[in-house]
């Protein structure tokens, strides 16, 4: 039996940014638990595994400058294939997508015989992608806050920092 054909749906360059984002996430994401607890014993030994405290520290901080630049890198690239390639947005959600939920549900349940036919990018994966950007506004903001809190209180209420500190990593 013959192997169907394989078809690489993204370059490269589009899976590099997808591992080192994913990858920069979830460095951020278990060093900055451990170090909000810090108490529980998994954290401990994590905290030990990772060098100690100060590493944890410094691994955190390289992981969100990785992630901003990636940030950064993203929107450059989305900006030159918008307006110098001329190429359609297509990640953004339209009223298609819409139906198209609401055709897998209907599906899902048992009402329909048919699954949506949906194009290049499903809605799922347009959830997913904007879920992402808004994560990453999130984590960039409350991440500068919480390692500039002086300069962060020079821009915004100085209320906002403890809130900052709430919201990250819950």
């Amino acid at each position: 039996m013959e192997k169907p054909p394989k078809f690489r749906r993204f370059p490269v360059s589009y899976r590099v940014e997808h591992w080192a984002l994913t990858i920069s996430f979830f460095l951020l994401a278990v060093t900055g638990l451990v170090q909000k607890y810090p108490d529980v014993g998994l954290m401990q030994w994590l905290i030990g595994v990772m060098g100690g405290i100060e590493t944890t520290r410094l691994l955190h901080h390289l992981s969100a400058i990785v992630m901003m630049f990636l940030t950064i890198y993203h929107i450059g690239v989305v900006g030159y294939r918008m307006f110098v390639q001329r190429r359609r947005l297509t990640m953004l959600p339209g009223k298609q997508d819409l139906t198209n939920a609401i055709d897998l549900l209907k599906y899902n349940v048992g009402r329909s015989k048919k699954k949506a036919r949906q194009g290049r990018y499903t809605f799922e994966e347009k959830l997913e992608y904007w879920a992402v950007v808004w994560g990453t506004v999130v984590m960039g903001v409350t991440g500068f806050m919480l390692w500039n809190p002086i300069a962060a209180t020079h821009i915004l209420p100085g209320d906002l920092v403890p809130a900052a500190k709430a919201l990250a990593v819950s």
